[in-house]
């Protein structure tokens, strides 16, 4: 029989085996030490979380007296919001009968004067929803002659941003002492002046009204 030298054979297959077990040996070296560098960096950033969070509980146990404090001061202010919501309504109303006297007062022109200024009852509307009727005035006076009067309305109707309309309801001849006049009379329409003020009762809070609170009321303007 032939001989077979198989040592050359063995020891090929030996190298290879050997070649094979370093490379699974640097390969696990190397998972192992990519697992210890995750597992640090993740321990890093868990402890930065951690550091980070106590310091937001710190400070924010610092800020409840401050944040207490705006709570009361947003509760005090949400009791006196209606209060003020009143106050400026009122003030508005005011002002426009102020700013509604100053065009009256520039629009008469000489030897004209006022004898009567009242409010008067709108004509009813239908309570759809729409809005309230506006304030009209009746103004009375007595001037020296026709083209005043109708002055003085051309001087009202100038003033549209205040007044809706102005309307003549009448004139007659009179006199005063043996001076010979004109007495008139004329409808002024106020823009955007609700004919009353309505004064809201403050919201309830907690079930009870509010002490000190305004009763539904309204005011003949």
């Amino acid at each position: 029989m032939p001989n077979i030298n198989l040592i050359a054979q063995k020891r090929q297959d030996k190298r290879l085996m050997e070649r094979t077990i370093r490379r699974l040996f640097f390969l696990m070296s190397g998972l192992f030490i990519a697992a210890i560098a995750l597992f640090t960096l993740m321990s890093a950033q868990w402890f930065s979380i951690r550091n980070r969070t106590n310091d937001l509980n710190d400070e924010l146990a610092k800020l409840q007296p401050t944040i207490k404090l705006i709570q009361e001061v947003d509760n005090k202010t949400a009791l006196i919001a209606p209060k003020i919501q009143l106050y400026g309504k009122a003030r508005d109303h005011t002002l426009r009968w102020y700013t509604y006297l100053q065009v009256v007062a520039r629009s008469l022109p000489e030897n004209t004067w006022l004898t009567r200024v009242v409010t008067a009852t709108p004509p009813a509307q239908n309570t759809g929803g729409g809005p309230p009727p506006s304030a009209i005035v009746n103004l009375s006076g007595v001037t020296m002659s026709q083209q005043l009067v109708g002055e003085t309305m051309l001087n009202l109707s100038r003033y549209r941003d205040v007044l809706e309309a102005v309307n003549l309801h009448f004139t007659q001849k009179g006199e005063v002492g043996n001076t010979p006049t004109v007495e008139f009379e004329m409808a002024t329409n106020i823009k955007g002046l609700e004919s009353t003020f309505v004064a809201e009762k403050p919201a309830e809070s907690n079930g009870n009204a509010e002490t000190g609170g305004t009763n539904a009321n309204t005011a003949k303007s």
